[in-house]
C-alpha cells in the first residue's frame, strides 16, 4: 500500500516537473516572437515609406516636366535619380530585415550579427536625409540663376544679388536644423524605437 502511495507521488512530482520545464521554454520564445513582430513592423513602415515616396516623386517629375515651358527638367531627372537611391536603399534594408525576421533562424544570434548593420542603415539615412536639405536648396539657387528664371528679383539685380545670396544661405542653414530635428524624430517613430526594443530584447535572450 505504501509502494503504491510513493508510486503515485513520484509520478505527479515528474510531471510537474515537466510541466516548469515546458514553461520555461515557452517564456524563453516569447523575446523571439516579440523581436519578429518588431522587425514585421519595420518592415512595413518600410514599404509604407517606398510608396509614398515613389508617389510623391512621380507628382514631381511630371510637374516640372510640364511646368515652366520644360525649363526645369533637370529637376525631374534629379528627384528620379533619388528615386533609385532610395529603392537601392530600400531593396538592402529589407533584405536585412527579411533575414533578422527568419523564424527558421536561430534568432539571438542572428540579432547580433545584424543589429549593428541595421543601425548603420539607420544612421546613413538620417544623415542622408539631412544633407539632402542644403543640396536641394542650393541645387534650385543655381539652377534658377543660370536658366534666368526670375522668382525672386533681388536674385538677379546687380546690387541686391550678395545681400539675396547671404539671405539666402542664412535661410537654408536655419532650413537644415529644422529639418534635421524633424528628420531625426521621423527615423526613430520609424526606426529607431523599434532598434531600442531588439536590444532589451538582446539583452533579455542574452540572461
Amino acid at each position: 500500500m505504501e509502494l503504491e502511495y510513493l508510486k503515485e507521488v513520484w509520478k505527479e512530482a515528474a510531471n510537474q516537473k515537466e510541466i516548469i520545464v515546458l514553461g520555461r521554454e515557452e517564456v524563453s520564445e516569447i523575446p523571439a516572437i516579440r523581436s519578429q513582430s518588431l522587425v514585421s513592423g519595420m518592415r512595413r513602415n518600410l514599404f509604407y515609406e517606398l510608396v509614398i515616396v515613389l508617389s510623391c516623386v512621380v507628382a514631381i517629375a511630371v510637374f516640372y516636366f510640364i511646368s515652366f515651358g520644360g525649363m526645369l527638367k533637370e529637376v525631374s531627372w534629379a528627384y528620379i535619380l533619388l528615386a533609385v537611391a532610395f529603392i537601392i536603399y530600400y531593396y538592402k534594408k529589407n533584405k536585412l530585415l527579411k533575414a533578422m525576421g527568419c523564424p527558421a533562424c536561430m534568432v539571438k544570434s542572428n540579432l547580433r550579427l545584424q543589429l549593428v548593420t541595421l543601425e548603420k542603415y539607420v544612421r546613413l539615412y538620417l544623415l542622408a536625409g539631412t544633407a539632402l536639405a542644403p543640396v536641394v536648396m542650393l541645387f534650385f539657387y543655381i539652377l534658377f540663376y543660370y536658366k534666368h528664371i526670375v522668382l525672386f528679383p533681388a536674385m538677379h539685380a546687380k546690387g541686391g544679388g550678395i545681400g539675396f545670396t547671404l539671405l539666402y544661405l542664412l535661410f537654408t542653414s536655419i532650413f537644415t536644423i529644422v529639418f534635421y530635428f524633424l528628420n531625426r524624430w521621423y527615423v526613430n517613430r520609424l526606426y529607431g524605437r523599434h532598434i531600442q526594443k531588439l536590444k532589451s530584447l538582446l539583452q533579455e535572450m542574452e540572461e
